[in-house]
């Protein structure tokens, strides 16, 4: 990620520990032979008003105790083990220990695990408190919090609140990990490129061969910025007749082997080469002609037209994540090193002159 979340937009992530603590106690009472507590009495004090008389939570949490008490007690234990790992959260994105899956648990009693998970998750929508309901509160704080940009890709822009909803991304997905369904620390906004066109269904707590990896807690980081140190010109992909560079995407942090778990399942590094970088670069030096045509107007050598490039970046190039500035900026700090490099510089100089010399 590019940057963390407000931890301040978790303040009424209660919904899902809810349902895990009705969930245990009854199991507790299952295994100690005895009847677990009718409904609503099994519901904390401050929450049975306002949740009694939703029968389908009735109706799904009895029916996965039900089909826990039908277990062989032996089969028992991977149930408990799935509900706690899976709700350990931020944990399982900090650690490389096993996290179980659906498909650990007793055949019988995956429908109602998903039903469970289903129904709460819709209920993030459903429940109001305060001025809103629970997700859009969630969202809401966020976007108080001057987040205008998803921080998966920096690419695409937030709506604001009131607008059609983004998807949440469950970091852990619904039908792998759904005792996480709705815990809104597993439900960060995304944008919809990011939530549907590429994480999807993914996995991302295992990789590559099945091995365990880590991903960033998107409200605790580590968050990573971007360069382009070790970028070639002249030797990248033909674009409108010229050649460009050869992006080197550098994702520098601490922590890498999250960032490259945010890199492989987001694709950071071909969405942004092939879809920003190849796509505006031509673009951003024309914006930089115009500029310098009306700086400094025509008949200037192709030295006084590199000069003017830290200025540009300084001046022109806005700061942050608004309009994919964060990679122009790198682009053309790459432009100004590659205009003083010992052995390319002429060449990338005259290169940037035949634009402002050509320019309309």
């Amino acid at each position: 990620m590019l940057f963390s979340y407000p931890i301040e937009a978790l303040g009424a992530n209660w919904l899902n520990a809810l349902a895990v603590d009705v969930m245990l106690a009854g199991m507790d009472a299952i295994d100690a032979d005895a009847e677990p507590e009718g409904w609503p009495e099994c519901l904390p004090e401050g929450r049975r008003e306002m949740l009694a008389q939703r029968t389908g939570l009735r109706s799904k949490l009895e029916s996965f105790l039900l089909k826990y008490s039908e277990l062989p007690a032996q089969e028992r234990p991977p149930v408990r083990t799935a509900i706690m790992r899976q709700t350990a959260l931020p944990n399982v994105f900090n650690d490389d220990a096993f996290c179980p899956t659906i498909d650990t648990l007793p055949l019988s009693i995956r429908a109602p695990v998903r039903a469970l998970a289903v129904y709460l998750f819709g209920q993030l929508a459903s429940i109001k408190e305060g001025n809103g309901f629970l997700r859009d509160n969630q969202y809401g704080t966020i976007y108080a919090a001057n987040i205008r940009q998803c921080p998966f890709c920096g690419l695409n822009y937030f709506r604001a609140p009131g607008a059609p909803r983004h998807a949440l991304d469950h970091l852990l997905p619904i039908s792998i990990y759904p005792f996480a369904a709705a815990d809104l620390r597993n439900l960060p906004p995304a944008c919809d490129e990011c939530n549907s066109t590429y994480k999807g269904s993914t996995d991302i707590l295992v990789g590559g061969g099945g091995l365990r990896r880590r991903c960033s807690d998107p409200y605790l980081g580590p968050a990573y910025r971007i360069t382009l140190e070790g970028s070639e010109f002249f030797i990248g992909n033909e674009v409108g007749g010229y050649t460009l560079p050869r992006w080197n995407i550098n994702i520098v942090g601490d922590e890498l082997d999250r960032a490259e778990t945010w890199n492989s399942v987001y694709q950071i590094r071909v969405r942004y080469s092939r879809d920003v970088l190849d796509a505006d670069f031509l673009s951003w030096i024309g914006h930089y002609s115009k500029w310098f045509l009306v700086e400094k107007g025509r008949d200037q050598t192709a030295d006084q037209v590199a000069a003017e490039v830290p200025r540009y970046i300084e001046g022109v190039v806005q700061d942050g994540y608004a309009d994919r500035a964060f990679l122009k900026a790198e682009a053309f700090r790459l432009l100004d090193r590659s205009c003083k490099d010992p052995e390319i510089g002429e060449d990338v100089r005259q290169w940037l002159w035949s634009f402002v010399e050509y320019s309309n």
